[in-house]
């Protein structure tokens, strides 16, 4: 397994050493922790354990390539590795996400923090690294301050059964009655099914009181209702047999949408950047409903 990290402060080879051997369950004279420019003859190139460490330029100042072979039996995941490390060598570790872009790295503390940190890379011939944000106070970064971060949000995965039941059943329909007997016919179908699943993972959200982030944008939220706006031409150019069906797992979203949002008296969605009134009083009904508490709302 390899495990890719970054360092607010650099330790010693020797503290490296011993962190990787008691985190791997392998020997000292098994770890081979080494600089990514220095000599390759005095590399260790049959350890069970390689470290590979460049120091950076930026707000951390080590990045380290970590390659444990398939012989070695205990391989933590990244986030059971990240953490062990940072608590035993006194400095928080960045490890890359899974579930978001690449910029918004975790980092844990060694206190046992856990939280998104978007790391910045310069495009200089020798690049620095950033943080320019985190969702939590990271005491060894006192400076960069403390946000939410959309792009973490944005790519959350949400499940859609409703959608996903839609798009099963148009499956099983006979060929004769499904739009996929055309091209534009089977894009028209994909694309409905897209925006139904955005309009259902809104609502999906709102009903686990916006975890795992436990926030929303309001930018996204007004993204989504016009998603929403796209579904009626959408479904107008469907076939008449999957005109109804599709309907019927609308109706289904849009009343998940009702019981999970009030009535938005003070326009705090529909009034987008000073809109006219006029403009306003030709919305559609979910442009004025909205979550309570607003998930937007510091």
């Amino acid at each position: 397994m390899t495990y890719n990290i970054f360092l607010v402060d650099s330790p010693d080879a020797d503290t490296m050493t011993q962190a990787l051997a008691a985190i791997l369950q392998v020997p000292v004279k098994e770890i081979d922790v080494a600089d990514a420019n220095g000599d390759p003859d005095e590399r260790h190139w049959e350890a069970l354990v390689s470290c590979e460490y460049a120091h950076v330029h930026g707000n951390l100042s080590y990045s380290a390539e970590i390659y444990a072979q398939d012989s070695v039996a205990d391989q933590p995941s990244e986030a059971q590795f990240s953490a062990a490390l940072a608590e035993l060598i006194g400095t928080p570790v960045l490890y890359p996400p899974t579930d978001s872009p690449e910029s918004a790295h975790w980092i844990v503390t060694p206190e046992g923090l856990t939280t998104r940190a978007r790391l910045d890379e310069s495009e200089d011939e020798e690049p620095s690294y950033t943080v320019t944000a985190v969702e939590a106070f990271v005491r060894q970064l006192p400076d960069v301050p403390v946000k939410h971060l959309p792009e973490v949000v944005r790519e959350q995965k949400i499940t859609t059964p409703l959608a996903d039941a839609f798009a099963e059943s148009v499956a099983s329909l006979p060929t004769a009655d499904r739009s996929d007997s055309s091209p534009d016919g089977a894009e028209t179908a994909r694309v409905a099914a897209s925006y139904l699943g955005a309009w259902e993972k809104l609502s999906r959200r709102a009903e686990n009181s916006w975890e795992p982030s436990g926030w929303f944008p309001l930018e996204f939220y007004r993204e989504t209702l016009g998603y929403r706006d796209d579904i009626e031409a959408y479904l107008r150019r469907l076939p008449e047999e999957l005109q109804a069906l599709y309907r019927n797992y609308l109706e289904k979203v849009d009343d998940l949408y009702r019981d999970l949002t009030v009535e938005d008296s003070d326009h705090v969605v529909a009034d987008d950047k000073g809109v006219p009134v006029t403009h306003l009083a030709q919305k559609s009904w979910w442009w004025y409903r909205r979550p309570e508490p607003m998930p937007w709302a510091d």
